[in-house]
This record gives structure tokens, sequence and C-alpha cells, in this order.
């Protein structure tokens, strides 16, 4: 089992700095960063993770663009991967995508992850110019840019929503074939899209049976598109928070799949989670104070890590 984290919700660059480097002290995997480029001032009901359809954020709450964030983050850390989860794909030009990961992955040396999803508030998408509507076949073909780009010596693309030639695309990734694709998304469609272009299904906010229970047609598909199941890694993103570590939960929500156990609860999930066949788990937090968030990141690596083997 493999683990994540993402970073805090912090526009303090320091700060940003010294939480990815207790995560790569700790000898964990690799550390996150969320997309959202505006909030609308409206609320929404369109929001997958909570019963109402309420996002929980604040319009009003800073949010770093997240390329340049993890470039940020990549410059001060040295060994952990450095990841999307997830980058919605409508919402940027797909030349300009596939240059901004090939660059952060030559410039990390190689530790760029490729989170993607297609997204969901369509006031986002208006404001940014794109296309709700179509968002599931935009990012099929972008993906495929994406692939085209960071492989091919002379790429060509003619699609329904993208069309190009006689360009080049230079540097490649470091990463061969090329930088790693993890999908995110929870429904069959996001399924089918880890099958065609996937190394990790990446779904967030479920419980671990729903995962195991969508793995046979996660399978199904995978070989459908004559790929081997087994190079796809099962990641699953949650909420964590320890309820005997004397840290408030600072968030007044509680959306689906959060992990709230005490220690020995979340030892025993983490076991729980990889018979179900998860094998990387990313966590965010109930709280935005990187202090404690670097002290349940300690906990866990002193408690946790050491009961699952």
């Amino acid at each position: 089992m493999q683990f994540g984290f993402a970073l805090p919700t912090t526009t303090n660059g320091e700060e940003l700095c010294r939480f990815a480097q207790a995560v790569e002290r700790l000898g964990y995997e690799s550390v996150w960063a969320p997309d959202h480029i505006v909030l609308p001032i409206e609320p929404t009901d369109q929001y997958p993770y909570t019963e109402d359809g309420s996002f929980t954020r604040a319009s009003s709450s800073p949010v770093l663009e997240t390329m340049t964030t993890l470039s940020y983050v990549a410059a001060c850390t040295s060994r952990i991967k450095i990841g999307s989860t997830v980058i919605i794909v409508p919402y940027r030009n797909p030349i300009l995508q596939a240059k901004m990961f090939a660059s952060l992955d030559v410039l990390s040396g190689g530790r760029a992850v490729c989170g993607v999803g297609v997204g969901w508030w369509e006031e986002e998408f208006d404001a940014l110019g794109a296309s709700h509507k179509d968002r599931g076949p935009v990012t099929d073909e972008y993906l495929e840019i994406f692939k085209l780009l960071w492989t091919e010596d002379k790429p060509e693309f003619h699609g329904r929503f993208y069309d190009f030639d006689g360009i080049q695309m230079y540097p490649k990734p470091l990463q061969k074939p090329h930088i790693p694709i993890w999908v995110g998304g929870h429904t069959r469609r996001a399924l089918r899209r880890t099958a065609r272009y996937g190394n990790a299904w990446h779904p967030t906010r479920q419980t671990p049976d729903y995962v195991a229970g969508h793995l046979p047609y996660l399978r199904e598909q995978t070989e459908a598109a004559g790929r081997n199941p087994d190079d796809i890694t099962i990641s699953l993103k949650r909420s964590l928070h320890f309820t005997d570590l004397g840290i408030a939960d600072s968030n007044a929500v509680r959306s689906g799949g959060a992990v709230f156990e005490s220690t020995q609860g979340v030892i025993d999930d983490v076991k729980y989670c990889g018979e179900r066949g998860i094998q990387q788990l990313t966590y965010d937090f109930r709280t935005s104070d990187v202090d404690e968030c670097i002290s349940i990141m300690e906990h866990f690596a002193e408690k946790v890590v050491p009961a699952i083997g």
C-alpha cells in the first residue's frame, strides 16, 4: 500500500514547501493539488460528494492554480511524486496542458502524475468558455492528444473538438512511455476512460466496498481495450481524521467516504482497503492548519504504517 497526501488549503509558499518536505521526510509516496480556477458566487447543488449537492468551500476562498502550485512544490522536494487530484481537462487548451505537464516532469526529474477529471460545476465551465455538456468526450480527445504529444515526434490529430498537424513538441517527458495518467471519477464512464487511457483509477469520496464492487467492470473494460488489468493501479482519495489525536474537525459538512476513526479504526480501514483491492490511498484533511496536517501525517507514519505490515 502506498500513501499520498493532498496539499493543505494555504496560499503561503513557505508552508506549502514545509508540508511537502514533511511528506517526503516521512517516506510517503506523493503529494497532490486540486483544481478550481474560479468559484461561482451562487451556491450549487451539483457537487457529487454531498447529499444535497452543496459545495463546502466559500466562493471567496483563495485557490492556487494547480500547475503553478505543483511546479513550486516540485522545486522544494526531490523524491515524492507530484500530482493533480484532479486537473479538470476541458478547462485548458490540450496542447498547452500537455506542455505544462511535460515541463513539470522534466524539471522535477520525472515525478509528475497527471490526475484528470471531467469536472462538474457548470457555472465554472461557463466562466471559462468550456462546454459542460461535452466535457466527457472533450476529455477523451484531450487525453489522446496528451499521449500523442508526449510520445510522437510528429504528432497529428484530427478530432471532433480539436485538430492539428505540422507541429512538434519538445522536451518530451522523462517518464516513459509517458507521464502516468490517473483517472478520477466514480461512474462507469470514468471506468471506461481508465481502461482506455489510464494508469490508475483514482475515485474520490467513495467507500472501499464501492471501489471493490466496480473492479470487475474495470477489468472487463480493460481487457476489451487490449490492456492488462494488472497494469492499472487502484487508488482511492478520502478525508482522514483521527478522533483520538486531539485535533478538531473544522469542516462542518462531512462528504461521503471520509475516514473518521480512532487510530485503531484507521489501521483497520487501511487493511480493509487492501483486502478490497485498493493499492494506493490519498488523504486530504479536515483542517487547514499546516501544523495540524503535519501532526496527522506524523501520527499516521508512527502508528498506522508499521501496523499494516
